[in-house]
C-alpha cells in the first residue's frame, strides 16, 4: 500500500502530468462558463446577434486587425533600437501568426514562442529575442493598465462595489491586510528551511540578470517613446473596433466606460483560470455590463462579437501561416552597418 501511494505521488508530481491536469481544469472551467452563457441565450439574444449588419462587423474586424499591425510596429521599433533591422512586413506576418497561435494553442504564450523561434532562426540572438518579446508584452500590459486606471474613475464601478458585494472598501482593505500578514508569516517560517533558500537563490539570480538586460531599454528613450505610442495605437484600435459593435447594438455606454470594461476584462483574461481566457472573457463582459445597466441580451451579443473579432483576426494569421514561405536568413536579417 505504501509503495502504491509513493508511486501515485511520484506520478502526480511529474511536470507533464501537472500541466495536463492544469489544462484539463482550465478546459473544464471554460466549458462551464460557456454553458452558463448559453443557458442565458434566448430568442431575443439571437435576434440581437442576427440584427447586426455584416458590413459593420467587417469594418470592426478590419479596425481590430489593425491593432496587430501597430503591435508589429512596436516590435519593429524595439528591434531597431538594438541595432537589428528586420523587414516591417515580415514582423507584421509574425505578429498575425503569433496571434493565431495564442488563440488556437492551449497557451497564451504560444505566439511568443513562435516569434522567438522565428527571430532566432533568422539570425537574431536568442536571449536578446526573448528579452525583446518580454519588453514588447510588458509595454503592452503597461498601456492597458494605464488606460484602465485612467478611465475607471469616470465609471460607476466604485460606487456599485459596496452595493453589489455588500463589502465596504474599509473591510476589504482589512481582509487584504490580513491575507498579506498570513503570507508574510508563512514566508518567514519557510525561509528558515535550507531547501527553501536553495529554491529562491537561483530564480533570484536569474531575475537579477533579466533586470540588468532590461535596463538596456532605459538608455533608448526615443525607442521607448515610439514603442509606447504604437502600444497606445494598438489598444485604441482594439477598443474602437469594439465600440463600433457596442454602438451598433445600442448598448448606451460611452467610449470611456467601454475602455474601462475592456481593460478589466483583458486583465482578468490573463489569469490562468480558463483555457486562453475562453469563457472567462465572455462571462466578465456580461457581468461588468450588467453593473452598468446594460441589458443581458446586448451584453451577451457583445461578448460573442468580441470573441468573433479575435477569432477573425486569428484566421488571418492562420492563412498567412499557410500561404507564406520560409525565407532565408539573408532575405530577412540585415544587421545595421
Amino acid at each position: 500500500m505504501t509503495i502504491r501511494i509513493s508511486l501515485l505521488w511520484q506520478w502526480a508530481s511529474d511536470s507533464k502530468v501537472r500541466r495536463l491536469v492544469m489544462r484539463l481544469g482550465q478546459l473544464l472551467i471554460s466549458l462551464l462558463l460557456l454553458a452558463w452563457l448559453l443557458s442565458n441565450v434566448d430568442s431575443r439574444t439571437v435576434r440581437v446577434i442576427v440584427g447586426l449588419p455584416p458590413g459593420t462587423l467587417a469594418i470592426a474586424l478590419a479596425v481590430f486587425a489593425s491593432s496587430q499591425v501597430f503591435g508589429a510596429l512596436r516590435l519593429w521599433v524595439l528591434l531597431r533600437g538594438q541595432g537589428t533591422s528586420f523587414q516591417a512586413l515580415r514582423l507584421v506576418r509574425l505578429t498575425f501568426v503569433g496571434f493565431f497561435a495564442n488563440n488556437f494553442l492551449p497557451s497564451t504564450v504560444g505566439g511568443d514562442v513562435y516569434r522567438v523561434a522565428a527571430l532566432s532562426r533568422e539570425g537574431h540572438d536568442l536571449k536578446l529575442a526573448i528579452l525583446t518579446l518580454v519588453a514588447d508584452r510588458f509595454l503592452n500590459l503597461i498601456v492597458i493598465v494605464l488606460m484602465t486606471a485612467a478611465t475607471l474613475p469616470f465609471t460607476d464601478f466604485w460606487n456599485m462595489w459596496p452595493s453589489v458585494t455588500g463589502t465596504s472598501l474599509a473591510s476589504l482593505a482589512i481582509w487584504i491586510a490580513a491575507v498579506l500578514a498570513i503570507l508574510t508569516g508563512l514566508y518567514a517560517l519557510a525561509s528558515r528551511s535550507p531547501l527553501f533558500r536553495a529554491s529562491i537563490v537561483r530564480p533570484s539570480r536569474q531575475l537579477a540578470v533579466a533586470a540588468e538586460r532590461a535596463f538596456r531599454f532605459a538608455s533608448m528613450p526615443r525607442t521607448l517613446v515610439l514603442a509606447v505610442l504604437f502600444s497606445g495605437l494598438s489598444a485604441a484600435a482594439s477598443i474602437l473596433a469594439q465600440f463600433i459593435i457596442a454602438d451598433t447594438l445600442g448598448m448606451g455606454i460611452d467610449l470611456i466606460q467601454l475602455t474601462a470594461v475592456i481593460g478589466l476584462v483583458t486583465l482578468a483574461a490573463l489569469l490562468p483560470v480558463s483555457l486562453n481566457g475562453i469563457g472567462l472573457q465572455e462571462a466578465s463582459f456580461v457581468a461588468l455590463f450588467q453593473f452598468l445597466d446594460v441589458g443581458q441580451e446586448p451584453a451577451i451579443a457583445f461578448a460573442a462579437f468580441s470573441r468573433a473579432l479575435i477569432l477573425g483576426t486569428s484566421v488571418i494569421g492562420g492563412l498567412l501561416l499557410m500561404l507564406s514561405r520560409q525565407p532565408t536568413p539573408s532575405q530577412t536579417h540585415r544587421p545595421k552597418p
